[in-house]
């Protein structure tokens, strides 16, 4: 090895002692950490990691017998696995072998043979993964002539070719096999390559290649499962008996030939005849008793259903095997006895994709005895623990869908037979949908998976109910609600109350669209119950939900209406002293409840509504967001009635104490110079505010305006003003408040239209006061509002605040593009900041061919806005961010379009083509467009910018090259050949930044980019490209640092 080689790998091994060394400081190990990856991307790691592997490799050992030999194993075993992973993932990944090196995709898998053969030693299981991983990377590339030249010498040497008889001898898979039968390499090693090598086919880029590999795997496919697989079982199962210590490699190897029984049959062509007579999967059920191989045998047998589903072509296989998977219910049965939830787990998996599969059998119409397997569902379905049910949950849902298409006459022939199974499934999950004792006791994430399944089982009596009507499960709900009631209290379980309550609030889709006649008593009951059932949060959660749900009836039986919303007022008092009922979030549903009421009941409870709201706000009674929500409804409700006066009367009672708190507050804190305005509560006003914003957006030509002739939001604005400005003025440095009032200033500009327009210069004002006081991204939204609103209006006045909009926040924003420290702490302002000129490029851009004071260009005189937006938008996408990249990306698309438009009577428009030229072609050399281009090139190939950013619809890299091929084509080329033999260039002191390409490569895509006939195949090119370099450039992400 070469000086240079040796140093470098002197390098590697102290970068991989640090990474290891965990008393080290973090930065150093990061250090390390960067310094490993940059260099798994040279050509030069190739012959590092040989050179490791052929040094530690004979060193290694799995089983140890001193202290000294396992500190020396902890050396080795991450040296190893860093060369053997960085090895694989550089062939998989095609990267360029260095020039001279005198290496081929042949020479590689020799080698890598000769190391799996390594006789001395127990290779490690991870790096024994890395090393077939990249044997298989190197197959489907070896060409037919070296494979053709080695069969050919192995035949004259008279060398064994154990596999020489199958159809695809002269293919590469022979080739390996017989040489690694030669090389004696462990079964277990040959096993894994056989697995792996089927997965590995779809990622086989090059289509020709793909396709020939797919060819061969299925031209092995019957004897890799009739002869190779067995013979390696067999002897696995050989060893295993012995009793020696190889007897848990045995098993681990038995494991593995299970695995590549899977991924042939998932990945290869076999006849459903070859299958049935294969002896491993005639052994299935042997398999599925052995608790070793348990697991793995479920995968198998769950892939043998799911690849053989056709009723017609796998006929054979079906008969054969249904039978045998309806044996293993005494199985489960023994399981279930026994609680081993494990091994029910695992057998509901294969009843559960057998049912899944072969559903359409379970609905036809020949007697195939389907009922004992809807029945065989049933009884996983009925396992006490839930996830063993909720296993089953997806075939129910198909199950029924199914028999819901069928025509009217054969769903009712089907259901005269499976309706004793389907009201059993009913009876099932109104047990499953009772909350358990231990419920309150369970983590979190366990409590909202729990939630999650009782959803998904109200789901099903719903589609239930669909199929058999609803009168069975709505009588289930109601005697059971009768039956608790007569109950002693102390006696109640609250658990069955809520159950038999959320079942009633599932199927309200078809409780509502039944016969009244049929339904009405049964809901009237239940509601006359639902305030006595409120012992428990749960149970109060639940009802609320039902009221909500069933406020449609409620409204048409509207002598409930005062009795329900006083139960649910309860709730919310009750919310505010107990916090069980907190912790059920009773508040919110209750809020959820009263604004449904609200929306759909206003004229009814409109009155009391509103008063409960005031006392509920007046003393702080909910939390801003429950209040938010009866507002919500409230709004909705009133504006609902199309009545204005109604409209402004409640607008009145809602500002009237709002205004009090907000004036209070400033007043208080202006006189004494000890109070303070608090923030919480000044934001608290706000989310009051912005809901009314939202939802009292009337249309003032379909309301009556009653001598109003305001739009009710303006009249809130004029109230509201003054207030807007003390908060911006006292909360300037609180980016959630500065939020809420700019989210204000949008909706007043979307709503008030021209009658805001006297306001107009005044927040314009406030925004670029406070903007230059404290530079944030909200400000430069509500700035762009401003221009989305009132673009239309060209007018000198107009076009003049415009003007003072844009370069005012342009000279307070430009500053920020001379750091990249300070660019990365103001991701958020650059993102506003360029989407607001991308606008001002689109609907003013004659307001960017002023000079602006603070640009960045040297020179004598200022530069044009323009120009420094150029620029900055092109240093903007140094820094990796999706948002800023997308803004910056979107302005530069849109500039460059803009002045596409060559000729343009207008003069604005032809002033800007000029400009644009000049910032982009001008000076010797013109470094604009060159920086630009560079710039593209480097969030391509080394992905400097997030990888949505490269062909997304728009603000993408694709979308600004189309416009710059659009506007200079020749410029572009130029300038992208000279980039890129500046980037592959080699010099002396450091190696070349896109080693990892060749030279063909890259004078290929500019080809294909530069060829290309029309603005989707040049996007698609440029996608394709970037693919290509991110599979090169991505940093290997392995399992170093564990």
């Amino acid at each position: 090895m070469a000086s240079s080689a040796i140093e470098m790998e002197k390098t590697v091994l102290s970068a991989l002692e640090v990474l290891y060394q965990k008393h080290l400081q973090p930065e150093q190990q990061q250090a390390a950490d960067a310094y490993l990856r940059g260099f798994q991307l040279t050509p030069d790691a190739f012959a590092v990691c040989v050179s490791l592997l052929d040094r530690f490799l004979p060193q290694s050992r799995t089983v140890v017998t001193s202290a000294a030999e396992q500190q020396q194993q902890a050396e080795i075993v991450p040296i190893l696995f860093f060369a053997s992973q960085t090895l694989a993932n550089k062939l998989r990944r095609q990267h360029a072998f260095p020039e001279h090196a005198g290496y081929s995709y042949f020479t590689w898998s020799q080698k890598i043979i000769t190391w799996l053969a390594t006789k001395s030693a127990s290779i490690p299981k991870l790096v024994q993964t890395q090393l077939v991983l990249a044997l298989v990377a190197c197959m489907p590339r070896i060409p037919s002539h070296d494979i053709q030249a080695q069969l050919a010498l192995d035949a004259s040497r008279g060398i064994a070719q154990p596999f020489a008889g199958n159809s695809a001898s002269g293919g590469v898979i022979s080739l390996v096999l017989n040489q690694l039968t030669q090389a004696q390499v462990a079964p277990a090693m040959v096993t894994e390559l056989l697995v792996v090598l089927v997965e590995e086919v779809a990622e086989i880029q090059e289509r020709s290649a793909r396709d020939q590999m797919q060819t061969e795997i299925d031209q092995w496919a019957v004897t890799v499962l009739d002869q190779i697989l067995p013979q390696i079982m067999h002897d696995a199962v050989q060893q295993q008996s012995a009793g020696h210590s190889g007897a848990a490699e045995a098993v681990v190897t038995q494991q593995m030939v299970l695995r590549a029984v899977k991924n042939w049959l998932r990945y290869s062509s076999v006849s459903p005849v070859v299958v049935v007579n294969n002896p491993l999967l005639q052994s299935f059920v042997a398999f599925l008793n052995q608790d070793d191989l348990f697991d793995v045998s479920v995968d198998l047998v769950v892939e043998l259903v799911r690849c053989y589903y056709d009723v017609e072509r796998d006929l054979v296989l079906i008969q054969w095997l249904v039978p045998q998977l309806m044996q293993l219910k005494d199985a489960f049965q023994k399981a279930a006895n026994e609680e081993d939830t494990d091994k029910c787990l695992g057998l509901c998996r294969i009843f559960t994709e057998m049912s899944e599969s072969y559903i359409t059998l379970l609905v036809g119409d020949l007697e195939m005895g389907q009922a004992a397997v809807v029945d065989l569902l049933l009884d996983c379905m009925s396992y006490p623990d839930v996830e063993i049910a909720d296993v089953t949950i997806p075939f129910w849902f198909r199950f029924i869908e199914e028999l819901l298409h069928l025509d009217k006459r054969d769903r009712e022939s089907k259901l005269a037979k499976l309706a004793p199974n389907l009201i059993r499934l009913a009876g099932i999950c109104m047990q499953h949908i009772q909350f358990q004792d231990d419920f309150p006791r369970l983590p979190s994430d366990k409590q909202q998976d729990f939630k999650a399944f009782r959803h998904e089982l109200g789901d099903i009596l719903r589609d239930f109910c669909e199929l058999l009507g609803v009168e069975s499960i709505l009588q289930h709900c109601v005697q059971g609600l009768e039956h608790i009631f007569q109950m002693p209290v102390e006696t109640r379980r609250w658990e069955a109350v809520e159950a038999h309550l959320f079942c009633f609030r599932s199927i309200a889709r078809h409780v509502e669209r039944s016969r009244p006649e049929v339904v009405s008593a049964s809901i009237q009951l239940i509601f006359q119950h639902l305030p006595q059932f409120s012992e428990h949060p749960a149970i109060c959660y639940t009802s609320c939900l039902i009221v909500s749900r069933y406020v449609e009836w409620l409204k048409n039986h509207s002598s409930f209406l005062p009795q329900q919303l006083e139960f649910l007022n309860q709730n919310i008092m009750k919310s505010a002293q107990d916090p069980r009922f907190t912790e059920w979030e009773v508040a919110r549903a209750a809020s959820a409840a009263i604004r449904s009421i609200a929306m759909d009941c206003w004229p009814l409870l409109g009155s009391e509504i509103t008063a409960f709201y005031l006392h509920v706000e007046k003393h702080d009674i909910l939390v801003v967001d429950d209040q938010t929500f009866i507002l919500e409804g409230m709004l909705a409700g009133v504006k609902a009635t199309r009545d204005m006066a109604a409209v402004m009367t409640l607008l009145d009672q809602i500002l009237e104490p709002l205004g009090q708190r907000l004036g209070g507050l400033f007043a208080a804190a202006s006189t004494s110079s000890t109070t303070t305005v608090s923030a919480s509560v000044a934001s608290s006003e706000m989310a009051r505010l912005i809901c009314i914003y939202d939802n009292l957006d009337v249309d003032m030509k379909k309301m009556g305006a009653g001598g109003f002739d305001q739009h009710p939001l303006m009249i809130l604005t004029e109230k509201m003003w003054p207030l807007f400005n003390q908060i911006l003025a006292q909360f300037r440095g609180k980016d959630d408040l500065v939020e809420r009032v700019c989210r204000c200033y949008k909706r007043i500009l979307r709503t008030c239209g021209s009658q805001f327009k006297p306001f107009l210069p005044q927040m314009v004002e406030n925004l670029l006061s406070f903007y230059q006081s404290d530079p944030k991204s909200s400000y430069l939204y509500a700035g762009n509002m401003v221009l989305k609103y009132f673009y239309e209006d060209q007018s000198d006045e107009m076009v003049g605040i415009f003007a003072k909009l844009v370069h005012t926040f342009a000279e307070t924003t430009l500053p920020i593009f001379q750091d990249r420290a300070t660019m990365q702490t103001h991701p958020d302002v650059i993102e506003e900041f360029f989407f607001l000129m991308q606008r001002c490029v689109k609907y003013v851009p004659q307001v960017l061919l002023a000079p602006v004071a603070s640009g960045g260009s040297s020179g004598g005189g200022a530069p044009l806005l323009l120009d420094s937006l150029f620029q900055c938008a092109v240093v903007s996408l140094d820094i990796s961010h999706n948002d800023a990249n997308k803004a910056a990306l979107c302005f530069l698309e849109d500039t460059l379009a803009q002045g596409l438009q060559a000729g343009s009577p207008k003069p604005t428009l032809a002033s800007f083509e000029l400009a644009l030229q000049q910032s982009f072609f001008g000076g010797e050399p013109p470094v604009g467009g060159t920086r630009l281009v560079n710039q593209l090139l480097m969030g391509i190939v080394l992905a400097s910018v997030p990888v949505s950013r490269l062909e997304a619809d728009y603000g993408s890299i694709a979308g600004v090259l189309v416009q710059f091929a659009k506007l200079h084509g020749q410029k572009l080329q130029e300038w992208m050949a000279a980039w890129f033999i500046d980037a592959m260039a080699t010099r002396p002191t450091q190696p070349a930044a896109v080693g990892f390409l060749t030279t063909d490569e890259a004078n290929d895509f500019q080809r294909d980019l530069f060829s290309s006939p029309n603005e989707r195949t040049f996007r698609r090119v440029v996608r394709h490209f970037g693919k290509l370099c991110a599979s090169r450039n991505t940093a290997f992400k392995g399992d170093e640092q564990k």
